[in-house]
């Protein structure tokens, strides 16, 4: 494990699987000394969750009932919020272990907590602090819109899920970035939502996932492994897919906002007060 304090008050751990970058303020103060107590608390975590990958790779419907620790106790809720069969906790890896960082720093006085898991965050904004977060129309892609998240909004999290993202995807879209109260529900509904993108088109290229890795918890579905130029009338079937059960989701609660892309195409539903403007170059 490597601890890289970085410009501006950040730390970024190096831990294997789990690459984060963490900001923690107490009044707008830095605080290296918790943030260190924090990586060493993010590497009793990984080392929790190895012992229990078996639980964690299994589909959310298998596990009910039963009550696990740590962070695939944090896992196993996000992925049921999705309500879909299929998702395993590993959907919300990435966004749990964010979250459980956060909740360290902010249960030891930090007033504004900013955690990027790879692409990942949890957010622990008190009062009137505020976050500016860039939003990319493709994974692993440049920002080209900003999304000002303050205190009292009930942002907690904000996770991306799309083609050429860490994990395998079923869908077309470049990206959905999903907005909800923990990084673990964003998590795991913005791979759900990117998902539900899926169409049938002779441009879209699948594989069943155990062909590409057999250790993936997804080893029966068929995933994305290239999409081609889309039709109009393709990328509006994918967009309204992903709308519906977005909008489903926003109305039960479980997540805030999401914004779709798929192929230079957009769709923003986000709730009063979250606004998202482009950034111009």
């Amino acid at each position: 494990m490597k601890n890289i304090p970085m410009a501006g008050g950040k730390l970024y751990i190096d831990n294997g699987p789990v690459q984060m970058l963490v900001q923690a303020e107490r009044a707008g103060i830095p605080m290296p000394a918790e943030m260190e107590k924090a990586a060493a608390q993010v590497n009793n975590l990984l080392t929790q969750l190895v012992k229990l990958l078996p639980q964690a790779k299994r589909p959310w419907p298998d596990l009910e009932g039963m009550r696990f620790p740590g962070v695939l106790g944090k896992m196993l809720p996000a992925a049921r919020a999705t309500e879909s069969p299929d998702m395993t906790p590993m959907c919300a890896v990435a966004g749990a272990f964010a979250d459980l960082t956060a909740d360290y720093l902010a249960n030891r006085g930090a007033t504004r907590v900013l955690i990027n898991n790879g692409g990942d965050l949890a957010l622990r904004l008190r009062g009137s602090t505020q976050a500016v977060l860039g939003v990319a129309d493709k994974v692993g892609g440049n920002p080209v819109w900003k999304v000002c998240v303050r205190g009292g909004q009930g942002v907690g999290g904000t996770a991306t899920s799309g083609l050429a993202g860490r994990s395998f995807t079923l869908g077309v879209a470049d990206a959905v970035t999903v907005f909800a109260g923990t990084g673990a529900v964003a998590d795991a509904c913005a791979t759900h939502i990117a998902n539900t993108t899926a169409i049938d088109s002779p441009a879209v290229s699948r594989r069943r996932a155990r062909d590409l890795d057999p250790d993936t918890d997804i080893p029966d579905l068929l995933v994305t492994t290239e999409v081609g130029k889309l039709t109009e009338g393709e990328i509006a079937r994918a967009l309204d897919q992903a709308e519906e059960r977005a909008r489903y989701l926003m109305g039960r609660g479980t997540i805030l906002g999401v914004m779709l892309f798929v192929q230079g195409r957009h769709r923003l539903l986000l709730p009063d007060g979250l606004t998202a403007e482009p950034i111009h170059r």
